[in-house]
């Protein structure tokens, strides 16, 4: 019974222990398949951390390369544009020195003219003085008299003459009162005015922009130069971005629309936010506010003058005046200029100095009112100046400053001197050499194409146009008749400052030659 029981005991412990050393094998085998199955997860999982990051690195390549060519296609139109700015600029260089050649060779020949004209003259002025040297001595043998007696007769008679003369001159003298007398003062005085020459005053054209950093200036350019375009089509000024560190060019030749662009775009650069949207709404807003500053500088500019209790209305078109130009010279600081020599001009004649500065201020106040006004701009001026109560005297020279109307007081001769000589003395105005070229050319050939003339010169700086006409074709009549067809035809064809002086000669050269 022990013995099978003790076999009963061994049988039932091996099965247990049969059974521990399965379950042991078992877990065994689990826990390392499990172990190759984590392994295989963490190599899928590599696998695909690998192929994401080479996807990735080939997405971050082909932005880079699109970044490159697009930077390079900007670069490279940039540099096409200054390239073709350059071609521009010798292109017009050349031109300009050809028409100087032109020019030149055009001036040595009327030279040459003139110093053969001046030798023929200097050969006739000799051929009259013998002549009259022989004359003389027939006239003296015909008379039976001498030199001495003749030359006494002579004398005695011109002294008798000129006692005459004097008598003459005595009884206009005494005739003539004491106002004619300080008429003719203050004509003298204003013809000798009229040789004052002030300072040289020229009106900028561009205006200078300082920027933070040079990354604004790729922003400014914006994507294909989009912003830049926007820009210059609000605007209607030229932005120059170049090379100098630290600043941008705004460059027009109208000062209203310059500093609207410089003002806007140094809001924009303050914003940071540089887009086509934001370019006009900060174009629109220093629009406005430069125009509402008018007021303001109509009021300081009155001030500095002494012109007090000025219409609010006068006083924002007067700061209008400051954009707007006159053959490149600034409105509004020709009619400073033109006030303060009228102040000058009334003060050496012993006028109203108040008066007279308040006339030269207002002259050209007509230009700032709207461009659809086709009355012009003196008689515009003088309507809203008596609208606004100006003294009739200010008024009158207002109007009468280019001839509408007649003078009724002094001041208007005054104010037209006076703008005359802030218009035309030297550097006020400017104009290119084109122009100037092109005018004194139009001057010659308007005159060259009347019958009977054979040259015509256009002369201190197209201010004054010489005839030559033929003496065989053009009698006297004619002469004076040509001289205004020519200046008529100069009025309806040109437009010119100041005036220009019409001067027919006429000249009778009779040439007999004995063999």
């Amino acid at each position: 019974m022990i013995a099978e029981y003790l076999q009963e005991t061994i049988f039932i412990v091996y099965a247990l222990l049969s059974i521990a050393i399965f379950f042991f094998l078992f877990s065994r085998l689990r826990r390392m398949r499990m172990i190759e199955v984590d392994a295989k997860q963490r190599a899928q999982k590599l696998k695909l951390a690998k192929r994401e990051a080479e996807l990735s690195a080939r997405d971050i390549r082909s932005q880079a390369e699109e970044a490159a060519r697009q930077r390079l296609a900007e670069a490279d139109k940039l540099i096409e544009d200054r390239k073709a700015a350059a071609q521009k600029i010798e292109q017009a260089a050349a031109d300009a020195r050809a028409r100087a050649t032109e020019l030149s060779v055009k001036m040595d020949e009327r030279l040459l003219a003139l110093r053969r004209d001046e030798e023929a003259v200097a050969a006739e002025k000799k051929a009259v003085g013998e002549l009259r040297s022989r004359y003389e001595e027939k006239l003296l043998a015909a008379a039976k008299i001498s030199q001495e007696e003749a030359r006494r007769a002579a004398m005695e008679i011109e002294a008798e003459n000129a006692r005459d003369d004097a008598r003459k001159i005595r009884r206009d003298i005494l005739a003539r009162s004491e106002d004619e007398y300080a008429a003719e003062a203050r004509r003298i005085l204003i013809d000798t005015m009229q040789r004052i020459a002030p300072r040289i005053n020229e009106e900028d054209t561009s205006e200078l922009v300082a920027i933070p950093s040079e990354e604004t200036k790729g922003r400014l350019i914006g994507r294909e130069g989009r912003n830049i375009k926007c820009f210059e089509q609000v605007t209607g000024a030229t932005l120059i971005i170049d090379d100098t560190p630290g600043s941008v060019l705004v460059s027009c030749f109208d000062p209203f629309r310059r500093r609207v662009a410089a003002h806007a775009l140094r809001r924009l650069i303050d914003d940071g936010r540089i887009h086509p949207q934001s370019i006009e709404h900060f174009v629109k807003s220093s629009h406005e506010e430069i125009l509402g500053n008018a007021v303001e500088t109509g009021t300081k500019t009155c001030e500095s003058l002494g012109v007090f209790r000025v219409d609010e209305r006068i006083r924002e078109l007067l700061g209008k005046l400051q954009f707007r130009l006159s053959i490149n010279q600034n409105t509004l600081t020709h009619s400073v200029e033109t006030a303060q020599l009228c102040g000058i001009f009334a003060s050496e004649l012993g006028l109203n100095v108040s008066l007279a500065t308040r006339a030269g201020l207002f002259h050209d106040i007509g230009k700032a009112l709207d461009a659809e006004n086709e009355t012009a701009h003196a008689l515009a001026g003088a309507r809203i100046l008596k609208q606004a109560g100006e003294p009739a005297e200010v008024v009158n020279a207002v109007e009468s400053h280019h001839r509408e109307v007649g003078h009724t007081s002094i001041y208007g001769p005054l104010v037209m001197l006076a703008d005359s000589i802030s218009a035309t003395r030297p550097g006020a105005r400017s104009s290119t050499r084109e122009g100037y070229a092109e005018r004194i050319r139009s001057l010659e050939a308007i005159a060259q194409r009347f019958r009977g003339v054979i040259d015509a010169f256009a002369i201190q700086a197209g201010h004054e146009v010489r005839v030559i006409v033929s003496s065989e074709e053009v009698d006297d009549r004619e002469t004076r008749l040509l001289a205004q067809k020519i200046r008529m035809a100069i009025e309806d064809e040109l437009m010119y400052p100041g005036k220009i002086r019409v001067v027919v000669i006429r000249e009778l050269r009779i040439v007999e030659e004995a063999h």
